[in-house]
């Protein structure tokens, strides 16, 4: 559970050999750290791109953790899935209080990293053509809908995709992933900082801290942090984010 002063760790790094971005990581870089069930598990990837999203994705996830407990090398993390299916820290045993969430697009990958508070993070990249209108009755309540419709032509994929994010982001740190309809919490994007107006999982997942940046190459991120139950204001969590487009370590900062 979340409590006053958590602070949590956004890092996102572009990929070099999925995408061409200068100044990439290279899969092949982190390579070492991945476990040998997880070298197996990427072997069994039959696109290039998926495997070298795969390793660099794990990698992130360790090499984020190592910089939570530098004591414990990349390579010598052990994970363990929850009831739900959510990867956590298994060993070593001093680490277990320590949360994590990862999230890969086209040439992105993205973690979160948290102690004891859950997380969740989401990284999308928007060039792509998606029948947007059929998406948003999936998507959007039927106020977030309402925007999504008087919003000019142009500006209908940016906002889809922060709703998107936002609302990816949150049901992961929750729990729930996807089997919670995205349709059922609703978001504020009007107040600066995004917020949440409403759900329907309860009262006790309604204490959560939202950001949201652009990335590289007209990709958006968005991170769900838990406050804990006597959340009463954002200044009980501290979001620090490490993103290849914006100064690193920058506390409470976001674009949106």
């Amino acid at each position: 559970m979340g409590y006053p002063g958590t602070v949590a760790h956004v890092w996102c790094r572009p990929v070099n050999g999925v995408a061409e971005v200068r100044g990439g990581a290279r899969p092949t870089d982190v390579e070492w750290t991945l476990s040998d069930a997880e070298r197996a598990r990427r072997d069994t990837l039959c696109r290039t791109q998926d495997r070298a999203l795969y390793t660099a994705a794990w990698g992130l996830v360790r090499q984020s953790l190592s910089a939570a407990e530098p004591w414990v090398r990349p390579d010598e993390w052990r994970f363990q899935r929850s009831s739900l299916g959510r990867p956590e820290v298994h060993h070593p045993v001093r680490g277990r209080s320590l949360r994590f969430n990862l999230s890969h697009t086209e040439g992105m990958v993205a973690c979160v990293v948290t102690r004891d508070a859950r997380c969740g993070v989401d990284v999308e990249r928007p060039g792509r053509a998606l029948p947007l209108h059929r998406l948003t009755r999936t998507v959007l309540s039927a106020r977030e809908q309402r925007e999504f419709d008087l919003a000019p032509p142009g500006r209908r994929q940016e906002l889809f995709f922060r709703y998107w994010t936002l609302k990816e982001a949150y049901l992961k740190a929750i729990g729930t992933g996807l089997r919670f309809p995205m349709t059922a919490c609703e978001f504020d994007l009007g107040g600066g900082r995004p917020a949440l107006r409403s759900l329907a999982a309860g009262p006790r997942h309604a204490h959560y801290t939202f950001r949201q940046w652009p990335v590289l190459h007209g990709g958006l991120l968005a991170v769900a942090v838990q406050g804990g139950p006597w959340h009463t204001g954002e200044d009980d969590v501290t979001i620090r984010a490490h993103l290849p487009q914006i100064r690193e370590e920058c506390t409470h900062h976001s674009y949106f």
